[in-house]
């Protein structure tokens, strides 16, 4: 009998050194706020920032703190779109940086071929930004570490954005995917469901690459995010919209989306600026802010659930009406944290003792975000910011520590399996010609539930499946490959601990 054979332990990646030396360990936003994560397990600190904006801030950072971070604040004043260094100060040449007063309109990402250059790519989402993609490049280590913007306004389209731009590392481990949306200015006549998809490389930024997937959306704000492996992102909008879609991070391809709910044209009274997945990938939490006199809740929903929509629960509220419960986030210590806005305080806020209140100088927590429902602990204003405050807005950032997708047809970084790694996992996949069909078998796994699924080289799902991990770590199952035609496929095993993978062939 004729076999092959795919044994892992763990995985062990190519440290690749332009591409791993960035984190999120650092957050800044709002008034002068700033946490950084040290230590294991990961434990917060508060310092202060320069920032001072009410909407979305994006930073970059790495082991030794903050690297750069930037507000979008408005093209009419003359300080719009500072860029700051790690020492708190303006880098030269960062003042007019096109975009705007939204949330999730600037990304920074690492140049692939350069690890002295930070790109800035920032989206314009209404016409004083003005509309369109633009990208400006820092060198953040000239000028004594104080850096320098060395390109400014780069402009890639000019097309009306949804305020949802976001990146995914490539699945070589090395470049990124930079996700756009567009929206039409006529909001709620014309819905559209396109996607632009740009590439980063070492020689510089291609595309775009345009799809029409999943549910349509009229209104230009919301929020898209990707799971922590990169192989889904959640996506809301002010209406109501609520969706979960499946990407390649070989090909840059969204390849499905299931959609949980659509936007309602009648949606004004609450609207949905923010998403967040739980470390486990189960739940997906979302904020629900009332913009009248009714409560903004923290929904919660179950994606194992047969019916996603109705597994929704309630799971946290803000009762205040001066309560503006906004941007919510995964954090690197693994719970979720939730900005609100003091609404009844002018912006900016007045430096006076009044003004500092419990709504503007606390974040919320999640403290167990893997649990169901209210055993996830939600406290209300429980983390002290130092005596910075918080507005609506969090850190709109991608996954910078995302390494290679392990087995995948695009992991040219991996450089091997090991049987002896030190605390290792086994997993083991295998195909029985006779039988027709894979064979896995796993353990010491650290997670209790798992998803198994079977790729195409292109990435395609073929077969998923959740499973039940049996006390002690072990797993053991099969894939029926009838139907499914001779070629190479990607096994695939993940837990809320860890995710294995690797090639087999269907000879």
């Amino acid at each position: 009998m004729k076999k092959f054979q795919l044994i892992f332990c763990m995985v062990l990646l190519f440290n690749y050194s332009l591409s791993a030396q960035f984190n999120n360990d650092s957050w800044v936003f709002g008034d002068s706020a700033g946490i950084q994560w040290q230590g294991n397990p990961k434990t917060p600190s508060t310092f202060k920032s320069s920032v001072k904006c009410r909407n979305g801030v994006a930073n970059i950072s790495d082991s030794s703190g903050i690297v750069l971070y930037s507000a979008l604040l408005n093209n009419s004043l003359p300080n719009n779109g500072y860029v700051w260094n790690k020492f708190h100060q303006p880098i030269p040449n960062a003042n007019l940086i096109k975009g705007n007063v939204w949330y999730h309109a600037g990304i920074f990402l690492p140049d692939p071929g350069n690890d002295s250059i930070i790109y800035l790519f920032t989206a314009g989402v209404t016409t004083s930004d003005p509309y369109g993609l633009y990208y400006s490049k820092i060198n953040y280590k000239a000028n004594n570490d104080s850096g320098v913007v060395i390109i400014k306004n780069v402009k890639l389209n000019s097309i009306p954005a949804f305020d949802g731009l976001m990146a995914v590392r490539h699945g070589n481990g090395r470049d990124w995917w930079l996700v756009f949306q567009r929206w039409f200015p006529l909001s709620g006549t014309i819905p559209t469901n396109e996607y632009f998809i740009f590439l980063i490389d070492p020689s510089g930024v291609s595309g775009p690459f345009n799809q029409n997937i999943g549910l349509d959306h009229a209104t230009n704000g919301g929020h898209l995010i990707f799971n922590e492996d990169g192989s889904k992102f959640a996506m809301v909008s002010l209406a109501g919209l609520i969706q979960l879609c499946d990407f390649d991070r070989c090909s840059g391809q969204v390849t499905s989306c299931t959609g949980i709910q659509p936007e309602s044209p009648t949606a004004t009274g609450y609207i949905l600026p923010s998403c967040a997945f739980s470390p486990n990938e189960r739940f997906l939490y979302i904020t629900h802010y009332s913009t009248n006199t009714q409560p903004s809740i923290i929904w919660q929903y179950d994606l194992y659930a047969t019916n996603i929509n109705t597994s929704k629960l309630a799971i946290g509220s803000f009762n205040d009406p001066n309560m503006g419960a906004a941007s919510i986030l995964l954090a690197p210590d693994k719970k979720i944290y939730i900005s609100a806005c003091h609404e009844s305080l002018p912006f900016p806020y007045p430096d006076t003792i009044t003004a500092y209140t419990t709504i503007n100088s606390n974040l919320s927590v999640i403290n167990q975000p893997d649990s169901l429902g209210l055993a996830c602990d939600f406290q209300p204003f429980s983390f002290y910011l130092g005596g910075a405050r918080t507005y609506y807005g969090l850190p709109n950032n991608p996954n910078y520590e995302l390494g290679a997708w392990v087995g995948s047809p695009c992991d040219t970084l991996t450089v091997g399996l090991s049987e002896n790694t030190k605390n290792d996992v086994f997993f083991q996949a295998w195909y029985n010609g006779e039988w027709n069909m894979i064979h896995v078998n796993a353990s010491k796994l650290k997670g209790s539930k798992g998803v198994l699924r079977l790729f195409d080289v292109q990435g395609r799902v073929l077969y998923e499946a959740k499973l039940n991990v049996i006390t002690g770590g072990y797993l053991t199952t099969e894939i029926n490959m009838n139907g499914i035609a001779s070629g190479v496929y990607i096994v695939s095993l993940s837990t809320e601990k860890e995710k294995l993978q690797g090639k087999i062939m269907k000879y």
